[in-house]
């Protein structure tokens, strides 16, 4: 089995929806000031959100490699894959430029340079506030993703196999411990140049691509429930292992890259309902409107008081309601913008970036049969 479409693999979906989901849960607890106090079981869960975010980069390298095959029969193919990418994330990411204009409640610099460095997404490599941050609440993401869209297709031609995407992995640790290690003498403010900045991410996405070439190794697999069943069951475990730091080596975070390919892999293997439905495919198809919408509208509702102040409930209650409040402005919001923004302008993007990058010229005297050139007269 070797992965063509997205499509085929709803968990993708499921996945994001779960992710952004996850954020949006971190965010309800956090946002409010003072910050929600949670049952002692549900915190490090909730806490833990920002690992969503990790979640959506290993997702979106898995992707990308589902797409890139048919960039291989145009004739200026970096050019369409750039193309696509541009339509799929800058025009939701400019309209929330514009909206911070009249709502910016984290009282980001918005001035000709900071709307500079967001529209051509190079934010993440600028030190400064409001500008690694984005002046898009939780926009920081979205400069780490551009940045890494414009070497994944040369991460991509040279990792083609398990192997090759484990010694990527292996440079792109070794680059993110260089990179800690000598930006201290470079910026004034290293923690957060760090915690916004596409080397610590690398290998996040790394993991992706690993995670995509064990798919068609697991599919032939025997025991392949069985087996994805125990990837699944093993997530908590990774889980618990990370949030009290006991790992084997290194880093805690960077563990997050196996937990969720085995969530990933997990899935694919088990595709188990209660985390890959309808509802969860759905979620993650709004799930970057989700994502880009949900702060603002959690800071207008809740971050200057703490919810509920003052009502005989419960710390579950009060969360579970901030939570469901949160959603129901959130969903109806992120699907009106994706149905009636998103998603219109990427379909016509596609359009765009085919008619740009052009399909490759083909001999005459040759066909093609299936992923294979052959003579006409064969």
């Amino acid at each position: 089995m070797t992965p063509t479409k997205p499509d085929r693999f709803p968990y993708l979906s499921a996945l994001r929806g779960l992710a952004a989901l996850w954020v949006v849960m971190v965010h309800v607890a956090k946002m409010p000031s003072p910050a929600l106090v949670l049952p002692w079981w549900l915190e490090p869960f909730v806490k833990s959100g920002i690992m969503g975010v990790n979640l959506f980069f290993l997702v979106s390298a898995f992707s990308l490699c589902l797409t890139m095959p048919k960039h291989e029969n145009e004739a200026r193919p970096y050019l369409g894959f750039l193309l696509r990418r541009f339509f799929r994330i800058a025009p939701l990411f400019y309209v929330m430029v514009v909206f911070t204009y009249f709502y910016n409640p984290a009282v980001f610099p918005y001035n000709w340079k900071t709307i500079l460095a967001n529209a051509s997404f190079i934010f993440n490599f600028v030190p400064g506030y409001g500008y690694q941050t984005s002046i898009v609440l939780a926009g920081w993401t979205i400069g780490i993703e551009m940045a890494f869209y414009l070497l994944f297709p040369f991460i991509y031609v040279r990792t083609r196999s398990v192997l090759l995407a484990l010694i990527g992995l292996i440079i792109s640790l070794i680059a993110a411990w260089v990179f800690r290690s000598t930006i201290g003498f470079l910026v004034a403010d290293p923690r957060s140049y760090i915690l916004y900045s596409l080397f610590r991410a690398a290998p996040m996405f790394m993991f992706g691509i690993i995670a995509f070439y064990m798919v068609p190794i697991a599919d032939r697999w025997k025991n392949k429930r069985a087996i994805g069943a125990a990837l699944l069951a093993s997530v908590p475990l990774q889980f618990y292992a990370i949030v009290k730091g006991a790992v084997l080596f290194g880093e805690a975070s960077y563990w997050q890259g196996l937990m969720f390919g085995c969530l990933l892999i997990g899935l694919y293997l088990f595709p188990f309902k209660l985390l890959v439905n309808r509802a969860t495919v759905w979620l993650g198809n709004i799930s970057y409107s989700v994502y880009l919408v949900h702060s603002p509208i959690i800071s207008h509702l809740f971050r200057d008081q703490k919810p509920f102040q003052g009502a005989n409930l419960s710390q579950l209650e009060i969360f579970a309601l901030t939570l469901g409040i949160t959603l129901i402005y959130v969903i109806p919001i992120a699907a009106l913008t994706f149905y009636a923004w998103e998603n219109w302008i990427n379909e016509w993007g596609k359009g765009f970036a085919s008619r740009f990058a052009a399909r490759k010229n083909v001999e005459p005297h040759l066909k093609r049969v299936g992923d294979q050139v052959t003579p006409a007269t064969a």
